[in-house]
């Protein structure tokens, strides 16, 4: 009904949230992105792009945004972070980062594919948020073969991916239709730190078959010095979208928070954003996901005693991704989550 913060759909109902869109690049829109505070400033890093049409792309996301403000409201500009080196395994894209800080130097996972657009994650370091360094041992997290669809692991191997790209065009959804989703899965990460110092780093990938039919998950890794890490594995697996429209194939954009004794595990699929808890860091499998509502590649978090929570790319009522997808930059909201009981994406209308 018109004025209600609820959208019926034909898969269920759609909770709608109250956004204020706060960083934008005339022509550009932003993506997967992460948030530190240092020093009293807020940095923002995160994916960007060139938009030419709602849901269109022009060219790649090479490079990571950068941008400051001391109240999430008022933003400056910063040159890029990181562009891709267009040299293994960064030959096409960098996107995606997550930042951390550990000791005085801040580590950056952020997100690369080759020239079969296979993904995987690299790190940087940096002192000061402005000038990066990348790791010499990159690609740092890769999925293990054992369970993750990769080429010719569960998916075709790269010559006849790359036969299938020439064939498609510049239509390289096509492809992603034809795979059931993205080839070689690893990207989006989102790390936390947990009180015996281990870091765990949340990421999202593709399982083979033989797990069972068409699904997705987040995986994790492990480490105590976020430059090498142990794969843990999916900790959280359900199935993709499998609707003929095409919000989001997989699971996305990860976010832990811990809260109340657990781990509240935030992901994007479909029209939604879900959330699931649990009291192990490195287990949500057996939860019921629910849905949050609309909302995109989201960062939760605590500040100046309220939670407050990230969308990004498209308008906040377009929850179909009509008519802004990828047109629109970073949006701030907030969430009712009183302790004890579970978060709530506050409606438009309806002051925090």
């Amino acid at each position: 009904m018109p004025g209600s913060s609820i959208r019926p759909s034909p898969y269920g109902d759609v909770q709608l949230g109250a956004f204020r869109e706060v960083l934008t690049y005339p022509g550009r829109y932003l993506n997967d992105h992460c948030l530190i505070r240092h020093e009293g400033l807020w940095h923002f890093f995160g994916i960007i792009g060139d938009v030419t049409g709602p849901g269109e792309m022009h060219g790649v996301e090479d490079s990571l945004a950068h941008a400051t403000s001391a109240d999430l409201m008022e933003w400056t500009q910063h040159p890029p972070a990181l562009t891709a080196t267009g040299v293994w395994p960064e030959e096409v894209t960098c996107f995606a980062p997550y930042v951390i800080e550990h000791e005085g130097c801040f580590y950056m996972l952020y997100c690369v594919t080759d020239v079969h657009r296979t993904q995987r994650m690299c790190l940087a370091t940096s002192t000061d948020l402005f000038n990066w360094e990348r790791f010499p041992g990159n690609p740092v997290i890769v999925p293990s073969v054992s369970w993750a669809k990769w080429p010719g692991f569960g998916l075709p191997p790269p010559d006849e991916v790359e036969r299938m790209h020439r064939d498609a065009g510049e239509d390289f959804l096509s492809v992603a239709r034809r795979l059931g989703g993205s080839y070689g899965g690893c990207r989006d990460p989102h790390i936390i730190r947990l009180d015996d110092g281990t870091f765990v780093a949340y990421w999202v990938a593709r399982v083979q078959e033989k797990f069972g039919h068409n699904l997705v998950c987040v995986a994790a890794s492990m480490s105590h010095d976020l430059l090498h890490w142990q794969e843990i594995g999916p900790v959280f697996t359900m199935k993709a979208w499998t609707f003929d429209e095409e919000p989001t194939l997989e699971v996305e954009s990860p976010c832990v928070v811990p809260k109340d004794g657990r781990f509240w595990l935030f992901f994007k699929h479909g029209w939604w954003t879900h959330f699931v808890a649990s009291e192990s860091p490195y287990d949500f499998h057996g939860y019921e996901p629910q849905r949050l509502g609309f909302c995109h590649a989201s960062e939760v978090f605590r500040w100046e005693g309220q939670w407050w929570i990230t969308h990004c790319s498209a308008d906040p009522q377009d929850f179909r991704y009509r008519e802004s997808n990828r047109t629109r930059g970073l949006f701030i909201g907030h969430l009712d989550w009183p302790d004890g009981a579970p978060p709530r994406l506050i409606p438009p209308g309806e002051k925090p």
